[in-house]
């Protein structure tokens, strides 16, 4: 259950961590403690998400129980593979600036953490500790962002492509797991 969290976590972080280092990248000159605000910000909003769509999930587990299974290979392998189309076909929509603004943070911060709430509905399928996966995806995407946003500037938003491609993979290899393991039993 740790291995399949982290993998998780690190996944769901790949697109926070490839936002920041796009960001980054056009922001050279971000402060440490504007770097540390918007990873928290990415962290907190990345273990949300899944939170709320764990809850959902809660509500209609009994119904949806005998498929479990199927929702989570085709959401989280629909979701991988979005991901991975987005590593290369990815946009940069930031004006010119010195650093990123509140609402362009928040904005991009919930567009990263929108499938984490997807694979939060599917944790309610499969999972049993909850707070130790929301606590793991928050503080990866945390250190991830933080990371991200820092090497930015010296790397390139190269590596981010890299990452969210790696990240989809991931996210789809769950999925393609938890089915494995669902019907096998």
């Amino acid at each position: 259950m740790i291995l399949q969290s982290t993998v998780i976590a690190f996944s769901l972080s790949s697109d926070a961590f490839a936002a920041s280092i796009a960001k980054g990248a056009r922001f050279t000159n971000l402060s440490w403690s504007r770097s540390v605000c918007i990873a928290l910000g990415f962290g907190f909003l990345e273990a949300l998400a899944p939170l709320f769509g764990y809850l959902l999930g809660q509500q209609f587990s009994s119904v949806i129980a005998d498929v479990d299974h199927w929702i989570a290979l085709i959401l989280l392998g629909v979701l991988g593979g979005r991901m991975v189309w987005r590593s290369y076909h990815a946009d940069d929509e930031e004006g010119s600036a010195s650093a990123p603004g509140w609402g362009a943070v928040f904005v991009t911060a919930l567009g990263t953490s929108v499938d984490a709430t997807i694979v939060g509905v599917t944790l309610a399928l499969v999972s049993d500790n909850i707070p130790l996966t929301l606590f793991l995806i928050g503080v990866v995407t945390f250190v991830m962002t933080l990371i991200g946003l820092r090497l930015g500037g010296i790397i390139g938003a190269r590596v981010g492509k890299w990452a969210e491609f790696l990240g989809g993979l991931g996210l789809a290899a769950i999925g393609l797991n938890i089915f494995v393991t669902h019907t096998m039993l």
